[in-house]
């Protein structure tokens, strides 16, 4: 029989390095065993430890541990003997070592990194009840203005003899915890679980999604050139957009009414603060009469919080929901419901009210979400796709770069002053096209960075000059791992935002029958990265150019302002020859729209996926930011 107590005890003095994937299992197991006992901190604690893989631990240790093995210039100092201090004294060449290891000693000092010994903030808890207060310790640390949102996926009992497809498409539940919420820390994190019949149709689709795309878009191009070739090329690429169109909508409809849990907090201001006062008063005023408890009170909170952007039938079915879950007599519930609905249309109209007279009222604060590796491939993002949004692995990940970066991070915003930067486009010179425009845009918008063209970069190369510099893009084939050593990347630190525009390039990959799945911005991360821009999936050339061009035009200050601004580009010209000029008639400046810059990156990739710069879903869909929410101080200065 299992006994979990015997299970408890002996996992505690092992990791998931020593144990294998079982960990990982154990924990979901519990997560399943207490959520439906009716523990629902409990279960959050051990979604957390699950999503947490010791691996990184191992990687970071080893990291740490070299450069403790490197003797400072005091101890080489302190063990010259006296022949060699003298020595010292009359040689320049070993002076100049020395004083060159100070300066890298000095620079050192600076980044203050936390213990590794404290990156698992988990490890010395043995208790569930423990453990959810320390998370909550955690989180209460955390900037005021963040939500944070994590995504689990159920105990599959099968994952661990089965490979990565056979996972991603396996039927399952979903956890959703609101680690962080509108209302954190005066209410308590709570949680969801989600399930539907309509969910193993889901899993089963996104679990070879990207394959399907790559049959379709995979075609060799001179046998395309034939009009009736290419006429059944784009026939397939329509249906296929019409069947991710579908399958976003049904994620939305699973999560229905719960898609407002992804957004978050409303940007402050004298008026938005005394409206949010109010509707938490009539919130809890309602709670407290109707006897509700903290989970229904954290969600119709957050519902309130939102209720104009919540459609009316979704209205009607939280309100019958949130009744439904109450303690009071059923005969009850169809009043509790109405009185519900009505607050929450009420709520909506002085919102939207609000937004019409203060429009700044209307944006919101980025939200976290830690994604458990199995729901990564999926649209999160799309489930409110106006919604500044970042995605992480764990909370501990978050938890290290939030320590590390947080004398930088202002209103909830990483902020950077980006002046210069450093290109590394199209290195293995087979992608003409893509080269071509993307050469033609850096040498139109960005000449005063550093840009590499056809040439495939060294090691030393990524080392010493691009993950230093504030701003790393590449363009080419996958991630830009091919290049450099992933332990070397964990072995240096990564100052700089960086972006990845290539096919999969953040996309989390299996290395095994059953592993922990890692991207290149795991890599990125563990050396400190504090944001990474990537995709989910394959692309086409033209439209990731176009994107690409698009996002650093408004996130990148120009070596000149007078030049026109990037949407006023003819983007055809652009596209077929790699031409730069402006459209017919269009002679206004960037200086003269102040507004066309953004300092959130967050805000940028929202408009892209709500297919303002490409309008077809597969175009617009892939893009994700991981990490911390960046904002560049260069083009725009926060408005609070």
């Amino acid at each position: 029989m299992f006994d979990a107590e015997a299970t408890e005890n002996e996992l505690t003095s092992l990791t998931s390095v020593q144990l294998g994937p079982e960990t990982k299992e154990y924990n979901l197991l519990r997560a399943d065993e207490e959520y439906r006992n009716g523990n629902e901190q409990d279960s959050i604690y051990y979604q957390v430890r699950a999503l947490f893989q010791c691996a990184d631990m191992r990687l970071l240790t080893e990291a740490q541990e070299l450069e403790n093995q490197q003797p400072s210039t005091a101890e080489i100092l302190s063990e010259a003997s006296a022949k060699e201090k003298a020595d010292y004294k009359s040689n320049k060449f070993f002076q100049n070592i020395l004083r060159y290891q100070q300066k890298l000693e000095q620079s050192k000092a600076k980044i203050k990194e936390p213990p590794v010994d404290s990156l698992d903030f988990l490890e010395d808890v043995s208790e569930p009840t423990a453990g959810f207060a320390r998370i909550t310790h955690i989180c209460r640390q955390l900037p005021d203005e963040w939500c944070v949102l994590q995504l689990c996926k159920s105990f599959n009992a099968a994952t661990t003899y089965s490979t990565f497809c056979e996972i991603a498409g396996a039927n399952g539940d979903i956890y959703v915890s609101l680690l962080r919420h509108c209302r954190s820390p005066e209410l308590a994190a709570t949680c969801l679980r989600l399930n539907s019949d309509a969910m193993a149709s889901l899993f089963k689709a996104y679990g070879t999604l990207v394959e399907r795309f790559r049959r379709v878009v995979t075609v060799d191009p001179l046998t395309v050139k034939a009009q009736e070739a290419k006429a059944k090329y784009w026939k397939e690429v329509n249906a296929f957009e019409e069947f991710l169109k579908k399958l976003i909508a049904d994620l939305g409809s699973v999560f229905s009414p719960y898609s407002y849990v992804f957004l978050g907090k409303r940007y402050p201001s004298a008026a938005v603060q005394q409206q949010t006062k109010a509707v938490y008063g009539r919130v809890d005023e309602f709670c407290v009469q109707h006897s509700w408890s903290n989970h229904q009170r954290v969600l119709l909170s957050q519902a309130a919080l939102h209720a104009n952007r919540l459609p009316r039938d979704q209205m009607k079915q939280l309100s019958y929901e949130l009744s439904g879950n109450s303690q009071n007599n059923n005969n009850n519930n169809e009043t509790e419901a109405l009185l519900v609905y009505e607050l929450l249309k009420s709520c909506a109209s002085d919102w939207q009210q609000l937004e019409q007279r203060e429009p700044l009222a209307a944006k919101r604060f980025p939200i976290i979400l830690v994604v458990d590796e199995r729901l990564d491939h999926m649209h999160w993002e799309q489930l409110a796709s106006m919604q500044e949004c970042t995605r992480i692995k764990s909370l501990h990940s978050l938890w290290r770069l939030f320590k590390c970066h947080k004398n930088q991070i202002q209103c909830g915003y990483y902020t950077v002053n980006i002046k210069r930067g450093i290109t590394v486009i199209n290195p293995d010179a087979d992608l003409a096209n893509s080269g071509r425009r993307l050469r033609s845009f850096l040498e139109y918008w960005l000449t005063h960075w550093e840009h590499m063209y056809e040439t495939v970069p060294s090691e030393q190369f990524m080392l010493e000059k691009a993950f230093k510099a504030d701003c790393f893009v590449y363009a080419g084939h996958g991630s830009s791992l091919q290049y450099v050593s992933t332990r070397l990347i964990y072995r240096n630190r990564i100052k700089g935002v960086v972006f990845l525009f290539g096919c999969d390039s953040t996309r989390v990959l299996s290395s095994g029958l059953y592993s922990a799945l890692y991207g290149a911005q795991d890599y990125y991360h563990g050396a400190l990265c504090p944001t990474v821009m990537g995709t989910l999936m394959p692309a086409l050339d033209a439209n990731m150019d176009n994107v690409s061009a698009n996002m650093l035009s408004q996130w990148t200050k120009p070596a000149n302002p007078q030049i026109v601004p990037w949407t006023h580009i003819d983007r055809q010209a652009w596209i077929s020859q790699g031409t730069v000029k402006a459209l017919k008639g269009n002679t206004e400046t960037l200086a003269q729209q102040p507004d066309y810059q953004l300092g959130s990156l967050c805000a940028i990739l929202a408009n892209v996926h709500m297919g303002k710069t490409e309008p077809k879903i597969y175009n617009c869909c892939v893009y994700v930011c991981r990490g911390l929410p960046a904002w560049n101080l260069a083009v725009q200065q926060l408005p609070f």
